[in-house]
């Protein structure tokens, strides 16, 4: 219970030491921002985003130490706590959930507030789905890629006190902000807490979309559109790991809703700022954001050219925007360039002549290129998410269900542009690489206009609005059972029932081998592993199929006898073999098993096997472990 504990007050300490960093920042700029949901949402994003840079030139300088960090982490959070009580205190006690001011230039014909029943019933499913996604989040972690890199990289970082180039990692020249985070949590807390923050990012994500919303049509429907997207099943099941797709998410919604501010709501033009920071934001987490500032600058060359819109003032703001964005993440663009001689490594590498993994395959693309595949994509992404990254990323049925009603609904001020930034997101996806969890940036913007498709129920015949609402709620109560029935298994380990050790035994395949290497390999070992995931393990851990691809080693192993000196001589200790037992299941590549096996039949003396162990995974795949000591 004490381990819970721990990961809770870090999370409090983080989340307040997030808000005392933004608020200042909030307050710097003089937006007028008076509601009380709006300045929480900004000044924690403003805070991570500002902690996440903190921490990223402090390991570019090798200083992450942990009396630096929690030193600043400490005198933050006090500030957050005093400025929560003398702020907000007064802001909280006049605030009006239901009905916040929405921006003059915004507002639309008296369009009625939901119905209490309806709002509190459909906020009552995003609260199981968000809970559920809690639970789950309260158990260690056993995501991937989670294990793979999101965790596995900060704590290398931390093990080096600084941000290393690993040429062995594909994603250690990523950016990195989200992993800035997981750090920063591995630093106060520990996995748990890292799980809980991207927990909180799909929260804030949801009340950016309620911003989103109160902008179109007031902020009774703007909650609404907040649950769709706690209703949406891989958002919430990404909300249970430390991924980043709804870091990022969250980031390009708030820059919409601040780039709205500044030409659609025609406010304060600082508020081109605020966008160029949250842009900023969300292309230090991830390299897709890319596509969403493509899509924002695509709508925006067209408001220049129907000439809508004042030209200098708009050509002003854009190049706010991008300056301050650049100013923002361009250190992970650099470092990319200097360590790899690309930007955006791995992608383009084929046309900057520099080597790289291809990640615009064929395989990357289910869909076909063409009229009828692309009218068919959004039956086929809804039904067939396995097709596109995997069941865990779906988006539901919710919005294609919608979609054939928005052919008849009136005209919404504003939500044209929000659809057309999503039509150009989806164009571009749809070209590239056609994964579903990438279009998580769109999923605010979608969620906003089945609200309206909601409220457009209104007009229709009492028959088909019968219909169609009862279609809604059942696929709601579906996606709200999603992620508790994913909960299931993790509850006992959440409350404290199960220990942690117990639960990774059972559920983490590598967890066994990192246990006896812990406790048997020195500090300095250095381990070749057929697994990606590496986090539980002390000592370094390099993936095979990276190594392979980059070395080609096994093209020099002529005989049995030359493996093991070929592999000490590139320095490693110890080799960790896994093999599919049966045929179920992801297959991990064999060549190194392979090999060990041939050199041990020639010679036994070779390798010595410290543990081997059998495991069921959990893609339902029978995995065998062998943990080899090269002597």
């Amino acid at each position: 219970m004490a381990d819970y504990l721990i990961s809770w007050i870090a999370v409090v300490e983080i989340a307040l030491a997030a808000f005392g960093l933004g608020r200042p920042i909030l307050r710097g700029l003089r937006l007028g921002v008076d509601d009380a949901l709006d300045i929480l949402v900004w000044s924690v994003s403003l805070g991570f985003l500002f902690a996440g840079m903190l921490w990223a030139v402090l390991g570019m300088c090798g200083a992450l130490y942990w009396p630096v960090v929690g030193v600043i982490t400490l005198s933050a959070s006090f500030a957050g706590l005093g400025q929560l009580f003398l702020d907000l205190q007064p802001l909280w006690m006049k605030f009006d959930t239901f009905s916040a001011p929405v921006p003059p230039a915004s507002r639309q014909a008296a369009i009625p507030p939901p119905r209490r029943w309806l709002l509190y019933s459909i906020l009552a499913l995003a609260g199981l789905a968000s809970g559920g996604a809690l639970i789950s989040a309260m158990a260690p972690p056993t995501a991937g890629d989670a294990l793979c890199y999101h965790l596995e990289l900060p704590k290398t970082f931390l093990q080096h006190h600084a941000i290393v180039f690993l040429p062995y990692s594909e994603t250690s020249t990523y950016p990195l902000l989200a992993e800035m985070w997981y750090l920063w949590a591995l630093v106060v807390g520990d996995g748990v807490t890292a799980q809980i923050i991207h927990w909180l990012s799909g929260v804030l994500l949801a009340m950016a979309t309620v911003m989103l919303g109160t902008a179109l049509f007031g902020r009774g429907w703007g909650w609404l559109a907040g649950a769709i997207v706690l209703l949406v099943p891989g958002i919430t099941n990404q909300m249970s790991a430390p991924m980043n797709d709804v870091a990022v998410a969250l980031y390009t919604t708030l820059a919409v809703v601040a780039w709205r501010r500044a030409t659609v709501d025609h406010d304060d033009r600082r508020w081109f700022v605020l966008a160029g920071l949250m842009f900023g934001g969300a292309l230090s987490i991830k390299y897709h954001a890319i596509v969403l500032v493509l899509a924002v600058a695509a709508t925006a060359a067209w408001q220049l050219v129907r000439g809508r819109t004042a030209r200098p003032s708009l050509l002003a703001g854009v190049a706010t925007v991008a300056i301050v964005a650049v100013s923002v993440s361009g250190m992970w663009y650099v470092r990319a360039a200097v360590y790899r001689g690309n930007p955006v490594y791995p992608f383009l590498s084929h046309y900057l002549g520099t080597p790289g993994p291809p990640v615009l395959r064929d395989s990357k693309r289910p869909l076909p290129i063409g009229p009828l595949a692309i009218l068919q994509a959004p039956w086929k992404i809804s039904m067939h998410p396995e097709r596109f990254g995997g069941r865990g990323h779906r988006l539901g049925i919710m919005f294609l269900m919608a979609l054939p009603a928005l052919l008849v609904a009136r005209r919404l001020r504003g939500l044209r542009g929000l659809l057309s930034i999503a039509s150009v997101y989806f164009g571009v996806w749809y070209l590239t690489r056609q994964n579903v969890r990438f279009l998580y940036p769109i999923v605010p913007m979608l969620a906003v206009a089945t609200v309206w498709l909601w409220i457009e129920l209104r007009r229709f015949p009492r028959a088909a609005r019968l219909a169609a609402a009862g279609m809604f709620a059942a696929s709601l109560m579906l996606a709200a059972g999603v992620p508790l029935l994913h909960a299931g298994n993790k509850l006992p380990v959440a409350i404290g029932l199960q220990n942690r050790d117990d639960y990774l035994l059972r559920s983490e395949p590598t967890y066994a081998a990192a246990e006896v290497a812990n406790c048997v390999l020195p500090k300095n070992a250095r381990l070749l592993s057929q697994d990606y995931r590496a986090f539980y393990f002390d000592c370094a851990v390099v993936q095979e199929a990276t190594f392979r691809r980059l070395t080609q080693y096994e093209k020099r192993v002529t005989s049995p006898k030359e493996l093991s000196p070929l592999l000490k001589k590139a320095g490693f200790t110890h080799l960790l073999l896994a093999e599919n037992v049966g045929g179920q299941g992801i297959h991990f590549n064999d060549t190194l098993s392979r090999l060990a096996d041939a050199q041990l039949a020639h010679d036994e003396a070779a390798m010595r096997c410290l543990v081997e162990y059998r495991v069921r995974d959990r893609d339902g795949a029978l995995r065998s472990y062998r943990l080899m000591q090269l002597n």
